[in-house]
């Protein structure tokens, strides 16, 4: 076998293995019910799983571009000592860290149990009162977004937000 044949065959692989997981992205969009997930002791499904991790495409590449949510946003509202009140988003360093967040947020919604979402949503108001050490106490607001069609949004509409949950945290001066 000649060394085109290698490359062709190798290249045929990736081909198949990206499509495979365009078509589960297709299947996912169009479900109307979330997808269950069937443990499974198969060693091609393990094989597979491991190949698309380690290749990076095993999620939110469906259709070769990262997956950009921003159907969900996360609002602080930070109480101060003297009664004044701030509002305040997620902060981060960079556009892929905000696409990460985006991403973060989009999981979160998907979480059903609310423990765990609450913990999930604690950790990001923590890090938010790092940034705001003097704030007593910050409400997290976790809200879905309804973002306006082209022909909407060229009418003046803006986003629509809608409040899922709302957690309240306090902190103690001594916390830091």
């Amino acid at each position: 076998m000649s060394r085109y044949h290698v490359y062709f065959a190798w290249l045929v692989f990736h081909l198949v293995l990206i499509s495979a997981v365009s078509c589960r992205e297709i299947r996912e969009i169009f479900a109307t019910s979330p997808p269950t997930r069937v443990r499974s002791v198969s060693f091609f499904r393990h094989s597979l799983n491991a190949y698309l991790n380690l290749a990076g495409v095993e999620n939110g590449y469906g259709f070769f571009a990262p997956n950009v949510p921003n159907r969900h946003k996360l609002v602080f509202e930070l109480h101060y000592p003297n009664g004044t009140v701030e509002y305040d988003v997620p902060q981060v360093a960079s556009d892929a860290a905000g696409l990460r967040i985006s991403t973060l947020l989009d999981y979160i919604a998907q979480v059903r149990d609310d423990t765990l979402r609450r913990l999930i949503v604690k950790m990001l108001t923590y890090a938010s009162w790092r940034e705001h050490p003097d704030a007593v106490t910050i409400r997290a607001f976790f809200c879905s977004v309804t973002i306006p069609g082209p022909s909407e949004f060229q009418t003046g509409r803006e986003a629509n937000y809608h409040v899922l949950n709302a957690y309240e945290s306090r902190f103690r001066q001594d916390q830091r």
